[in-house]
């Protein structure tokens, strides 16, 4: 489960966020704090965040385990 957001992956070292998985969001997706999505690899993710907070383009989530999430 991914519980945090970091806004353009600030304060990671650009190596980790290149290696981390990626996901594609629609617009009405983003603006939920709490989803499941599927990422490129085909497996599924529960994304929930902190009420009000919307996921951009380039940002990075953060996993319970500290996995990363472009």
């Amino acid at each position: 489960m991914f519980t945090h957001c970091l806004s353009q992956g600030r304060g990671l070292a650009p190596v980790l966020v290149e290696r981390a998985n990626r996901v594609i969001l629609s617009w009405d997706i983003r603006q939920k704090s709490r989803f499941h999505a599927v990422d490129e690899k085909g497996i599924e993710l529960a994304v929930s965040l902190p009420r009000g907070q919307v996921i951009r383009g380039g940002d990075v989530l953060v996993g319970q385990s500290n996995e990363l999430l472009r």
